[in-house]
């Protein structure tokens, strides 16, 4: 290797300082050592695999001429080797709050676009590359598409796209009075607003924002700028395990590549990177091939485009573009494909680096582009340094079996020719996957149709399809059928469909599972791209060829997204309020400006202590079976490998534990009953070496007589579960006699993952007396107080827990860290020195549990006009393995599953399922959104039964005031009448049902479904000790306040909320106030942050300690009322009066329920709402788009408009992913697959409806709470059920339009995963005939299942394997 001129110094600029660095480690990343090295912790680790955001960074390097291209990058993939001659900018080099904020980052922070923060770093950087990367304002369609690549969890996406929209060419264009969303603005319509004077919609003012100057910017480091070849530089690094190699030329490659035939070739990283952290690969050699000139080549040719395989995606759209903008669209068809899928590719940080090379090589059979380049026929050049160049047609016999194909190991790549379209041929590409941006495919196609001379004769076809076998693969039969067909309307899309469907078929129990689905989409794919090239052969032969339908023309349309539009209105605070009174003003998150500076802290951004090590969990692999031995020798062999903590360090009780029952063990003793449980902790120098070694640990297990129970009907066959309780009232077995009509149903509801951006982070700190001192990312200080000090076996006041903020938690930080935290400090007891462990993503998620999965078994009966006679419900929760907090779970499930709606006889009895999956645990709703969209789906199925509008049975039924619920609470200032009726208004409802009839009357491919939806939502623990809450007051004796309370902030806005009570009680500036964190020390037993209570509870304690001490303040402000606060404070002091305070709240009038008495009041009061939401469906494909919701929702006097608003769009977001996107999967052995954002989808910044209206509903107030606000945190997200049944709205369309042209009548088969029914029809218990409309749509409401239930000619076809006969890939839990 000698010949190779290659340096080992690095070096590269950080924020404008430079960085040498003498032959650094391959194995790191640009992430590890910007955290690590640097301490530039603003970049954050959300998910190792560039699917979340957190880590973006820009990056800055020369490329021709002088121009610097600017642009985004997951920071988590980027190699440190490869960033030689390149500037990196983290969050951190933008501006702090201790100079000041970059534009990007004040307009995030003041328009209340950053709640938990973690995610809010990423966000920055992603805008800031965007505008960087370009010398003109960008347009809101290249906003939204730079954001793509980052996911938030908290704010829905709306504060954080009208903040930056400011910077946009439309937000810079429009004109109006400056509100951020003036009625005179484009799009906005005047007449939709509320006519109410008291009502405003101004959350910040744009003019308050500094304008974006671009001449201000941090310079290109002049000496990058004047050594223009650095960053191609040839490279030589050597690391313990890996080389790298970074080449300049094609001979040096070559020569590397005869040596090190195994080399693995990278541009971006984006493929190898998720291999080796994710997936435990170790590489031995990787090259970067960035500044080998012929893979970097981009030229127009007279017969293509020629690629160099090392040009990147993002700068291949754009040549495309360059391209179909100069030439005739007949010739460059096979581009305008090629745009529309990488349209759809990834996120732009993954766009920016990936190479079209690297998605060849690969071979992934889901590849977006091989099956473009199948079809175009498109050319390889190939060369070795043995052997030459060469050159391959990309075609059949190229892709030789998964992820192989027919390229020598001592060849490499070099350039890709696209070739032109010709006259007379036709092209086009087709892509479905869970979520329609940065998401891999489920089937992917390309279709090329070549006719002959002069006429609609097919010459040749190519039909190339990716997602349904080990390769991407030709339907060559099909295309030798198609060869002399005339291409017309009649028989031959339906041949060229039944012969797809025989030759093109995933096999049941093929990997990925969808197999019906994948089936289906094959010949749906076809369907579109027949009415595509009909539609130009009309144009061509006009006359000869029959013209297709406007609504065929529409869904040949590439999709686009209406530009986003939403307003929001709450109640003016009185004009009497004085101006230093906070409460009711939409005043900032605490906490905003450190988090979009990257300075606010989370546990893993704490520095190291110097005797610090780093843990990492050793898990099962079964799902139930006994330990035989567990050998940890090798690991422990490894030099900075301290010690493996197992069970054998925790004798008797200490190793057991549970929120409710201790019924959980630490660690794994003598047999494992779930797939994640934790066997032990391996401890070692540092997060790398402690992640090898616990791969090493060897675990012998010995496979038990039964057979683990995954699902719930394996749960209920093995009568795996808890004594039944039930509420009920009236006799509903007599009311069905009687009823008019009865309807039994089965609903199944899937779980949810939390996907908090924030990983489990926990750090143990030994201290002196054997006590321990905990950095915990916990929404509940006290259990983990208590767990640990049980494990520990110590008194609790021994143990300290300290919890600065949490970057999100949803219930998933709630009990289930205890698998996490107890360890990490176990571990340090042991050792003395201090733990920190944080949880990979796919371990997190594997782990910690999820929502509960759902099964209802429903039975309702009613009248001809719609009113309720009779409900009986039998709730099965998938439980998990052991108690958590299951139980009280279904419960709420149960006082929820009526929901807003008066029943005379109603009966609801809950199971709690015992399976051996890891426990199953809170999430946001806790049970609520299970039980409502169980009972909203009843209600629809009940109007579907009726022919009636929705609206029409849901409004007869509807609770008044006086009512009472069915577990007998009397319902006080009940106003979901008036949220339902003001959100009707507002939506102008039946103005646009009208609008949806019509158009499904006139589209037989996209059908529109509208619903509203109204919720009823009950506010406290429903276990009554719970409902306390302590909080502690300061006063320094120059003025500041400090203000510890127990609750915890993850986003919430709690902390902001506690200081806007204590200001107004104590008549001070809010920003006299600080919270420094959330402690053990400071107030004792505090409830879990949880339950949307803690405003009402907190709020209540910090008003009642504020107020003993304004009290001791009166006389001085009395003697001197002009001094002012810091005077009388100073006056006070000197006179000995105490200035501290203690508050105390306990929730009056609640009474524990008791289900044998079925007497209680378990809820202090309830929280309404309702929601209207319009959807439009692709019948061909299952895809959805949310077109628009209006919400109307009642949280009293808001304490904060901005902060509730903000929770109601994020808590309606993630209950639109709970019933559209988020699936969970499992292997039938119980194991998740869905472990990361690669194949666990979450709502992205284009999966928001299209227009987003929030109200607050006015002189709402409930005096019953804190300043008469209503808690938020939960209840909007039930809301979301109004998507779910608008998709289910849209789909009977689509199902009524089939019947109603008597082409089928729908196949009531089983399709789903594991055969499990989905979408039979509903039973029918009639006196009188009613509608055969209804069938069963479980959630959530995928793709998938959308395309399955809307029955045709296709889905007619398919056949269903019976069950038993195959091993399926994924169960349904």
């Amino acid at each position: 290797m000698a010949a190779v001129e290659a340096t080992s110094e690095l070096v590269f600029y950080v924020n404008g300082n430079r960085i040498a660095v003498q032959n650094p480690d391959p194995e790191w990343t640009l992430l590890s050592y910007l955290r690590n090295k640097l301490r530039l912790v603003g970049s954050k680790l959300g998910c190792g695999e560039g699917g979340c955001g957190t880590c973006t960074v820009m990056l800055s390097v020369l490329s021709s001429g002088d121009t610097v291209r600017h642009y985004a990058a997951n920071a988590c993939l980027v190699l440190l080797s490869s960033l030689h001659g390149k500037a990196v900018t983290t969050v951190e080099g933008l501006g702090s709050c201790k100079t000041r904020l970059h534009p990007v980052q004040e307009r995030i922070a003041k328009a209340h676009g950053s709640q938990c923060g973690f995610c809010t770093p990423g966000f920055v950087m992603s805008a800031y590359a965007l505008l960087r990367s370009q010398p003109q304002p960008p347009t809101m369609e290249q906003l939204e598409d730079a954001l793509v690549g980052n996911l938030c969890r908290c704010t829905g996406y709306r504060p954080i796209l009208e903040g930056l929209k400011t910077l946009t060419v439309e937000g810079q264009t429009q004109t109006g009075c400056g509100r951020a969303d003036c009625c005179k603005l484009e799009g906005n319509s005047s007449d939709e607003l509320p006519a109410d004077l008291e009502m405003t919609d101004v959350l910040f003012n744009p003019a308050d924002f500094a304008p974006y100057d671009a001449t201000q910017e941090l310079i290109f480091p002049p000496e990058l700028k004047l050594n223009p070849g650095m960053s191609s530089q040839a490279l030589h690094f050597t690391g313990p395990r890996v080389t790298f190699f970074q080449v300049n030329e094609l001979q040096s490659l070559l020569r590397i590549k005869l040596l090190h035939p195994d080399a693995k070739l990278v541009v971006g990283n984006t493929e190898i990177g998720v291999d080796v952290r994710l997936k435990g690969q170790l590489y031995p050699t990787i090259v970067s091939v960035c500044g080998v000139e012929e893979l970097e080549n981009l030229e127009l040719q007279s017969d293509g485009l020629l690629v160099g395989a090392a040009v990147t995606i993002t700068t291949l759209q754009d040549k495309l573009k360059e391209i179909m903008n100069q030439l005739p669209e007949s010739q460059t068809r096979v581009f305008s494909a090629m745009l529309e899928m990488l349209r759809w590719f990834a996120g732009k940080q993954i766009r920016n680096v990936a190479s079209i090379g690297g998605n060849i090589m690969t071979c992934s059979p889901i590849s977006d582009l091989n099956p473009v380049l199948l079809a175009a026929g498109a050319t390889l050049t190939l060369c070795s340094r043995n052997n030459g160049v060469r050159k391959v047609v990309l075609d059949q016999h190229f892709f030789k079996g998964y992820r192989k194909c027919a390229v020598a190991v001592d060849e490499v790549l070099l350039t890709v020719m696209i070739p032109f379209t010709k006259p007379g041929e036709y092209f086009a590409a087709y892509k479905q996957s869970r979520r329609r941006d940065d998401d891999i495919a489920i089937v992917n196609a390309a279709m090329r149709v070549n006719f002959q001379p002069n006429s609609t004769v097919v010459k040749s076809s190519y039909l190339a399809f990716g997602g349904v076998a080990a390769t991407t693969i030709l339907a060559t039969n099909t295309m030798k059928n198609l060869q002399g067909q005339e291409w017309k309307s009649g028989g031959m899309p339906d041949q060229v469909i039944s012969s797809l469907l025989k030759e093109v078929t995933v096999n049941p129990g093929a990997p990925g599972g969808m197999t019906s689905y994948r089936n289906a989409l094959v010949p749906s794919f076809f369907f579109k791209f027949y009415l595509h090239v009909r539609h130009q052969l009309s144009i061509e032969f006009a006359g000869s060829v029959e013209p297709i339908q406007p609504d065929e023309q529409e869904l040949l349309q590439p999709y686009t997204k209406p530009h986003h539009r939403a307003m929001h209105f709450y109640q003016k605070v009185s004009s009497q309020q004085e101006l230093i009174d906070p409460v009711g003003r939409p005043v900032p998150h605490v906490s905003c400006l450190q988090q979009v500076t990257g300075e606010a802290v989370y546990i893993d951004d704490l520095p190291r202590y110097e005797d610090e090590l780093f843990g990492t969990l050793v898990v099962s692999t079964k799902a139930k079976a006994k330990i035989v031995s567990i050998d940890a020798t090798e690991a422990l062999a490894l030099q900075g490998v301290h010690r493996f903590v197992t069970a054998q360090d925790l004798p008797g009780d200490r190793n057991k534990m549970g929120p409710m029952f201790q019924d959980e063990e630490v660690f794994a003793r003598n047999e494992v009953v779930c797939v994640g449980q934790v066997i032990g902790l391996i401890v070692a120098d540092d997060r790398k070496l402690s992640f090898r070694a616990a791969t090493m640990v060897k675990i012998e297990y010995t496979e038990t007589n039964e057979k683990p129970i995954i699902t719930i009907e394996d749960a209920i066959a093995a009568k795996s579960y808890s004594e039944p309780r039930s509420i009920w009232r009236g006799d509903a077995t007599a009311a069905h006699v009687r009823a008019d009509h009865t309807l039994n149903g089965e609903f199944r509801m899937g779980g949810q993952e939390h996907f908090y951006l924030e990983p489990n982070a926990h750090l143990a700190v030994p201290k002196e007396c054997g006590g321990m001192e905990v950095f915990s990312c916990t929404q509940n200080p006290t259990d983990a107080q208590f767990a640990i000090a049980s494990a520990l076996g110590i008194p609790a006041n021994r143990v300290l827990i300290r919890t600065k903020r949490i970057g999100g938690g949803f219930g998933g930080k709630e009990t289930r860290p205890a698998t996490v935290y107890v360890p990490a400090a176990v571990a340090a007891f042991i050792t003395g020195r201090s733990v920190r462990v944080v949880l990979e993503r796919p371990q997190d998620m594997m782990v910690t549990g999820t929502r509960h999965p759902f099964l209802a078994r429903w039975k309702a009966s009613f009248t001809v006009d719609g009113d309720l006679e009779a409900i009986e419900m039998n709730l099965y929760s998938n439980a998990g393995c052991y108690t958590d907090l299951s139980p009280i779970i279904l419960d709420r499930a149960m006082f929820t599953s009526c929901n807003a709606y008066r029943c005379r006889n109603f009966r609801v009895t809950g199971y709690c399922c015992w399976t051996n999956l890891p426990s199953n645990t809170a999430f946001r709703g806790f049970g609520a959104p299970q039980g409502i969209l169980i009972m909203e789906d009843i209600m629809a199925s009940i109007a579907s039964y009726l022919n009636k509008d929705p609206v029409e049975v849901r409004e007869r039924n509807l609770n008044r005031v006086g009512d009472s619920t069915h577990y007998g609470q009397v319902l006080e200032n009940c106003t979901v009448r008036r949220c339902w009726e003001q959100v009707l208004q507002q939506s102008r409802y039946q103005h646009r049902r009208e609008q949806v009839l019509r158009y499904n009357q006139t589209h037989q491919y996209r059908k529109r479904g509208i619903v509203a939806t109204p919720s009823q939502y009950g506010l406290s623990f429903t276990s009554k000790f719970l409902n306390q809450a302590g909080a502690l007051v300061l006063i320094y004796s120059e003025g500041s306040v400090l203000l510890s309370h127990g609750g915890v902030e993850m986003g919430q806005g709690l902390h902001t909320k506690m200081i806007q009570v204590a200001a107004r009680v104590l008549e001070i500036p809010h920003d006299m106030i600080h919270i420094e964190e959330t402690a053990t020390d400071k107030v004792p037993n505090t409830s879990a942050t949880a339950s949307s209570v803690s405003s009402d509870i907190y709020g209540e304690a910090v008003l009642r300690a504020c107020a003993t001490l304004k009290e001791r303040l009166a006389p001085y402000q009395a003697k001197d009322p002009a001094a002012g606060w810091n005077t009388w404070v100073k006056q006070a002091y000197f006179d000995r009066v105490q200035l501290s305070a203690t508050g105390f709240y306990a929730t009056p009038g609640l009474v524990t329920f008791d289900f044998k008495t079925q007497q209680g009041r378990p809820f202090h009061y309830f929280s309404y709402g309702a929601a209207v939401t319009e959807v439009e469906i692709d019948c061909l494909t299952g895809d959805h788009t949310v077109l628009r919701t209006d919400i109307v929702m009642d949280v009293g006097d808001s304490l904060n408009p901005a902060i509730d608003i903000g929770q109601i769009e994020g808590g309606f977001l993630q209950g639109q992913g709970l019933v559209t996107l988020e699936e969970l999967r499992y292997t039938p052995e119980g194991e998740l697959i869905t472990k990361g954002p690669g194949t666990y989808k979450l709502p992205g910044v284009s999966d928001i409806p299209c227009e987003f209206n929030v109200t607050l509903l006015r002189d709402a107030g409930w005096p019953k709470v804190v300043y008469s606000s209503k808690a938020i945190g939960e209840p909007p997200l039930v809301l979301a059920a109004s998507v779910f049944l608008a998709i289910k709205a849209a789909i009977e369309a689509a199902r009524t339009n089939v019947q109603t042209q008597g082409n089928l009548k729908p196949k009531l088969a089983s399709w789903d995963k594991g055969c499990l029914n989905t979408h039979r029809d509903l039973k029918c218990e009639d006196k009188t005939a009613g509608s055969g409309r209804c069938f069963r749509l479980d959630s959530p409401a995928t793709a998938e299942r959308i395309r399955m239930a809307c029955v045709d000619h296709i889905t007619d076809q398919i056949e269903t394997p019976e069950p038993g006969s195959f091993r399926p890939w994924d169960v349904t839990v």
